[in-house]
């Protein structure tokens, strides 16, 4: 209650200000002191607002947009204004129908180029079973091939004689040491196969194997190996070698021994001979067959030093080569395994890729095929293009039948009209005062009898780039004021003001804004003073469409000019800086109205 008092007496006073600037104007007096328009120096309350036209918008907003990648021409389109009911969302009614034949085209098109995408993906996938199998086969047989040729080692030279060996030989002893060599090495492959792209992990895995087969297999032995002595250390054991070593003995010792009973009956058959007991013929035929014994002994001899020095120690080394081999040709297959896996995963996955893009390309054409209808998903009153847009912009993405629209284009908007707001431009020159929270009056031209409530709910940081562009000069700053409460008949469109309550002076001193000459940054009053007037200067503060606040300078009661005395005026003077119009154009004193403009109150913005 008081507030209103305060702003009728101070419009109280600006109407008397208004009356005594109309005198003066139809006068024609030409006199400084007495004919110059005054306005009495007043103390009291000084209500700071902002006040901004604006439109009305609802707060939110359900958009049917266009899901077409193209653009795609309207074949039908519901009425604008029409209110969807409860009903028509249950029935799915069409709202908007578009053009599905380009569509439908190139769906045919793709459905062709999906077959093929499929077959190959299905082959893809096939391939890398089949080689995974073959792979484990030949891993398999290679396995087979090493214990094979590690059995014939152990046969030939025995279990003891053999692990001495492949010991020396850094090979695996054993079956036991093989199967973990065999699984290690298969382990290290599939890290490396699944480590996949990521060349670190690749580069640590070959590093593992490298180690594994130096630790298991060893650096390759290029010395030639004595098997000799294994062979005279092991003369009991239970290898072929060993046999064969036993029975070449055998023989050379029946051999010499057959050589001893021959050459007993030799000298005794010369003994009888001598005596002619025998005859000559006889003692010719055992003095062969000593001959014979005797080479036999010597053939003996012969393959049981050959069997020592040569034979023993070439099988011994065909057979550690044949088994060293072995695991050399599981290295080779584990590795052409893991390159051929490689070739078959990376089929499989550009394969799958492929199809997954394929697969997304066809569900995204056949949303959009289904997105041509768009049906009432929400009821409320529709309304075409974007209603948050600019004039400008709905005018020039029309919407009705016939015309095309683009991709994400907004066809229709159905506002929630329970929630209402305000979109107004703040001036550069009054966004310092407006804050996010204060309390706004609005008025709407449709009810101008009725005042709402509202809040300002948000304000850009940076001015609006579009005024920006058409007029560089003008900075102006989107905000929105929400309006409390619900209003059927407020409708989105509407022309509304809105007046932003900054603060609220107590006993404050004050005087109409025209009242203000500024000059080089500072602020001036004329003061009547003894019939003639006073330039004085003054230190302003606040100030709103019609008052300014003066904190030093001026009396209460003192009468000040509300207008530049013609004869004070210095010829091609300019006058107060206007936004919109060059500094250096001259600009005559303002006359005062009933309401100070906007562009007044800028003039004098320190």
């Amino acid at each position: 209650m008081k507030k209103g008092k305060s702003k009728i007496w101070i419009y109280g006073g600006a109407a008397v200000a208004v009356i005594a600037i109309g005198a003066y104007l139809f006068s024609g007096s030409t006199s400084q002191g007495e004919d110059v328009p005054t306005f009495t120096v007043q103390k009291g309350p000084l209500a700071i607002n902002v006040l901004q036209g604006g439109e009305i918008r609802a707060l939110q907003n359900f958009e049917l947009k266009s899901e077409i990648e193209t653009p795609t021409k309207i074949l039908s389109i519901i009425p604008e204004g029409y209110l969807v009911t409860e009903e028509d969302v249950k029935e799915g009614k069409v709202l908007v129908e578009l053009d599905n034949s380009d569509l439908k085209t190139r769906i045919q098109d793709h459905e062709i180029q999906f077959q093929g995408t499929v077959a190959a993906y299905i082959d893809a996938d096939e391939g890398r079973e089949i080689q995974r199998s073959e792979n484990q086969s030949l891993v398999r047989d290679m396995k087979e091939t090493s214990i094979f040729a590690l059995m014939d080692f152990e046969k030939y030279l025995g279990s003891d004689l053999t692990t001495k060996l492949l010991a020396v030989s850094l090979l695996p002893k054993d079956a036991a040491e093989f199967d973990k060599f065999a699984s290690t090495l298969e382990s290290q492959a599939n890290a490396q196969l699944e480590a996949g792209t990521n060349i670190s992990a690749v580069g640590e895995a070959k590093k593992d194997t490298k180690s594994l087969l130096k630790k298991t297999i060893g650096k390759p032995i290029t010395e030639r190996i004595d098997f000799s002595p294994y062979l005279e250390a092991q003369s009991g054991g239970d290898g072929e070698a060993q046999q064969m070593l036993r029975q070449l003995e055998d023989e050379l010792l029946l051999r010499k021994s057959e050589l001893a009973v021959s050459k007993q009956k030799v000298e005794a058959s010369q003994r009888l001979a001598a005596r002619d007991f025998i005859s000559k013929t006889q003692l010719e035929n055992d003095q062969v067959n000593f001959e014979k014994v005797s080479l036999a002994v010597k053939t003996a001899e012969t393959e049981l030093a050959l069997f020592k020095k040569y034979a023993f120690s070439k099988q011994c080394a065909q057979l550690l080569s044949a088994y060293r081999e072995s695991l050399t040709k599981l290295q080779r297959t584990v590795r052409a395994n893991r390159s051929k896996m490689a070739q078959a995963e990376t089929r499989f996955t550009t394969a799958k890729r492929r199809y997954e893009m394929e697969l997304a390309k066809k569900e995204d054409l056949d949303r959009q095929l289904k997105a041509c209808m768009m049906r009432a998903v929400q009821p409320g009153l529709v309304a075409y293009g974007n209603l948050n847009a600019s004039a400008s912009a709905r005018f020039n993405e029309s919407i009705e039948e016939g015309t095309n629209v683009r991709f994400r284009q907004t066809v229709l908007t159905i506002p929630n009209m329970s929630q209402m707001g305000v979109h107004v431009n703040i001036h550069e020159s009054q966004v310092k005062k407006v804050r996010v929270g204060q309390p706004a009056l609005i008025t709407v031209d449709a009810e101008p009898g009725v005042v709402l409530q509202g809040r300002v709910a948000e304000l850009a940081v940076l001015p609006d780039s579009a005024s920006s562009r058409y007029t560089p000069n003008l900075k102006v700053y989107p905000a929105s004021v929400h309006i409390l409460g619900t209003h059927p008949w407020m409708k989105p469109g509407m022309n509304a003001k809105v007046e932003v309550l900054v603060d609220q002076l107590a006993e404050v001193v004050f005087v109409p804004v025209q009242s203000i000459e500024v000059e080089n940054d500072s602020h001036y009053c004329y003061v009547t003073v003894g019939g003639g007037l006073e330039r004085r200067p003054v230190k302003t503060g606040l100030f709103n469409d019609e008052f300014i606040e003066v904190r030093t300078g001026l009396q209460v009661g003192e009468l000040v000019a509300l207008a530049l005395p013609k004869k004070l005026v210095p010829e091609n003077k300019a006058g107060p800086s206007i936004p919109g119009i060059p500094d250096e154009e001259p600009v005559a004193p303002v006359k005062p109205k009933g309401k100070a403009k906007p562009k007044d109150v800028a003039a004098i913005v320190k």
